[in-house]
């Protein structure tokens, strides 16, 4: 395979592209013992959701819960302090 010169590589892969993808397929199909399902949908590598389970629905609850009432006593320590009493 000449390496040499970029041009006779790239004629050189392109004339045995099929022998290198057969090859590629026959070492594929001998290291999994069952045949590939192209039907199959595959996952899709971008979407990292984590499957939503019942122990993340509690911390989820538990958050929500301890910020509502975060934002419940803000309002309250500093909404009373908002409108002074008027003095006589």
């Amino acid at each position: 395979m000449p390496y040499k010169d970029p041009e006779r590589k790239h004629q050189w892969e392109r004339d045995h592209r099929e022998e290198r993808n057969a090859r590629r397929r026959k070492s594929i199909s001998s290291h999994s013992p069952e045949p590939l399902d192209t039907d199959a949908p595959l996952p899709d590598p971008n979407s990292a959701q984590a499957p939503l389970t019942s122990t993340n629905v509690v911390i989820g609850g538990i958050m929500g819960l301890a910020f509502l009432l975060t934002v419940l006593i803000i309002i309250w320590r500093f909404g009373s302090s908002a409108h002074p009493v008027a003095t006589t």
